[in-house]
């Protein structure tokens, strides 16, 4: 909901060809623009300070006690329970301050894989390097695709997710610069190791 008022947001999404209501809803996109706060119990009272302790624990808020994603296209990434696993926030600002981050994630190791529904639902796959690589694909009708965590973040997570639901054809289709390139032969060799067909999307 704090998204479809954002219109920061909406047109970060409008830019990257991505102004679309389903996928908002479908991917529950949302927007962090330090209103949080404003729906949790005061702070000085004993279940606020609770609530943001706990917060602070996940990695939602620092220990400044801003939010971690301010400022950020927010889309979490779910198990097949539903449950969230990670998030996934992508700063919305043109200019950002030195040192700081376009993609950011929760603390800690990468867990779970993005659109995990499409490897439920397809044995041939689409590999971006990103989550909004990944939505490209998915606004323009190929539902079969999720993403690495950038190209060195394709984790254990993805490979078992790979061998649980019998992917045989991986599409990677990462960057095509010379990141990109080096590091879709890496992945290629590691998944034809396991079994799994590669291609590369130019």
């Amino acid at each position: 909901e704090t998204l479809k008022k954002t219109p920061q947001g909406l047109s970060y999404l409008e830019k990257r060809g991505l102004n679309n209501s389903e996928m908002i809803e479908h991917f529950k996109i949302g927007y962090a623009n330090r209103t949080l706060g404003l729906r949790l119990p005061e702070s000085n009272r004993k279940e606020g300070a609770a609530i943001r302790e706990r917060l602070k624990n996940l990695g939602i808020y620092r220990d400044t006690g801003r939010e971690h994603f301010c400022g950020a296209i927010v889309l979490p990434v779910l198990d097949e329970n539903g449950d969230i696993v990670e998030i996934y926030g992508r700063k919305t600002t043109q200019r950002l301050s030195s040192g700081l981050a376009y993609h950011m994630y929760l603390p800690g190791p990468h867990r779970g894989v993005f659109n995990l529904a499409a490897l439920q639902a397809s044995k041939d796959i689409i590999l971006c390097e990103a989550i909004i690589d990944a939505l490209t694909f998915w606004c323009n009708g190929f539902r079969n695709v999720i993403a690495s965590y950038g190209i060195n973040g394709f984790t254990a997570d993805h490979l078992a997710a790979f061998k649980k639901y019998g992917t045989q054809r991986v599409y990677i289709a990462y960057d095509r610069d010379a990141a990109g390139d080096a590091a879709a032969s890496r992945l290629a060799e590691k998944l034809m190791a396991e079994g799994i067909e590669c291609f590369r999307i130019l």
